[in-house]
């Protein structure tokens, strides 16, 4: 048999050729690279859930790690907070005159429904071990306008009703309650009727009242809502705290605890409420309002409630002292000045405060720069005055000047 020539096709070969087809192949082809495509996009979707997972775990875990520290971190905080509330005495935050003071008064005002009733029983649970029924009562109905809590600590805490339907009877019914004209537990019935009707007992103090007996301490309780409108309606009450001496520590209530856990959101609104409370920034907190929330008080919400109350017995003591020193300085002035030469810069400086109205924290900042100076008394303030004057501002300088010229003055025509 010949063997077929090159080039010629075996019959095998015609039998293949017969039946392939191309298209069948190259579908098949494809095919197996889609198995392909698909095993590997399912296997990149699997290492990448894998991950996500993982991600996830080890973001939990930090978080858990994370709530672990700052719970143990604001257990510790509320553990001493606590312990300084419990044993406060009057006299111990700053160095006042104690003699007729056993404990120290602190008015805590805000709309209904702010947030006062959460801050008091939070208060109450933490250094009472229990909480006192509170409802909430309509401003224009009759009720107690001042409730007295936790009676048995070196400081009292006053509840007092929302004084945010601003008019003027109830700016004075503010004043009368700062001043101490309307006492604990005084029944204040319907606004609009004859307050000669008030029950027996229940009239205003008339007269001189003794700083005693009087609001030492203000703290606000706000929402965390709406911080434009609260600064307009405050306008008026920032000017009238001011004025009278008082520095407000504030209190923002959040009604949503997503709101307060997004650190960036509750800072934002804690600097524009700062603003309308009148309370400086690191004298304004935060808490949940646990009441409308109906949960339970967060470690950092109870510290947020102490930290109020031992700033707000700061602020109080330096009310007290402040009205202690203008008491003094009224007595003074009753009486022949002896040697105004040696007053103290420190006395000097503060009874011109009372004059113009200068907050503390001024005056005690011009004090710290002229005993900076070695000038502790008016007489060196005198002889170097030509020197120091210019580390005071404009304004003040002018009034210090013209009390040192009429201080002169007076010398010149007794000699």
């Amino acid at each position: 048999m010949l063997k077929p020539f090159f080039g010629a096709r075996t019959e095998e070969q015609d039998r293949w050729h017969d039946t392939y087809d191309e298209d069948e192949v190259m579908e098949a082809e494809d095919e197996v690279e889609r198995e392909h495509d698909e095993r590997r996009e399912t296997e990149r979707a699997r290492r990448q859930q894998e991950r996500a997972e993982r991600d996830r775990r080890e973001r939990e875990e930090r978080e858990r790690r994370e709530q672990q520290e700052l719970t143990r971190k604001m257990t510790g905080q509320q553990r001493k907070l606590k312990e300084g509330l419990e044993s406060y005495t009057v006299g111990s935050k700053v160095n006042i005159a104690k003699q007729g003071f056993d404990h120290v008064n602190i008015a805590l005002f805000g709309p209904t429904g702010s947030g006062k009733s959460s801050f008091i029983q939070i208060a109450e649970k933490i250094l009472l071990g229990k909480t006192t029924a509170i409802t909430q009562s309509d401003a224009t109905e009759g009720t107690v306008i001042l409730q007295e809590f936790l009676t048995d600590k070196n400081f009292r805490l006053f509840d007092t009703r929302g004084f945010f339907d601003l008019n003027e009877t109830m700016h004075q019914e503010l004043d009368n309650i700062l001043s101490g004209r309307i006492r604990p537990s005084q029944v204040i019935l319907r606004r609009e009727d004859d307050r000669e009707s008030l029950p027996a007992g229940q009239a205003l103090r008339t007269g001189s009242i003794p700083l005693q007996d009087r609001m030492h301490g203000v703290i606000c309780i706000l929402g965390h809502k709406d911080p434009k409108e609260y600064s307009n309606k405050m306008k008026d009450i920032r000017k009238s705290l001011k004025s009278e001496g008082y520095s407000p520590v504030g209190g923002l209530a959040f009604v949503n605890k997503t709101d307060f856990d997004n650190k960036e959101k509750r800072e934002s609104l804690m600097a524009k409420m700062s603003g309308a409370m009148g309370s400086p920034r690191d004298r304004t907190y935060a808490f949940v309002n646990h009441i409308l929330t109906e949960t339970e008080t967060s470690p950092e919400s109870a510290v947020s409630v102490l930290e109020v109350l031992d700033t707000a017995l700061i602020a109080a003591e330096g009310y007290i002292r402040v009205q202690q020193q203008r008491e003094t300085y009224a007595k003074e002035r009753a009486e022949p000045t002896i040697d105004a030469a040696h007053m103290s810069i420190r006395d000097f400086i503060s009874q011109l405060a009372e004059e113009h109205h200068w907050g503390e924290e001024r005056v005690k900042e011009v004090v710290q720069k002229l005993e900076d100076e070695d000038i502790y008394d008016v007489a060196g303030l005198k002889e170097f005055w030509g020197e120091v004057k210019s580390r005071l501002k404009v304004g003040m300088r002018s009034a210090v000047q013209t009390a040192l010229s009429f201080q002169s003055d007076e010398q010149s025509s007794e000699n």
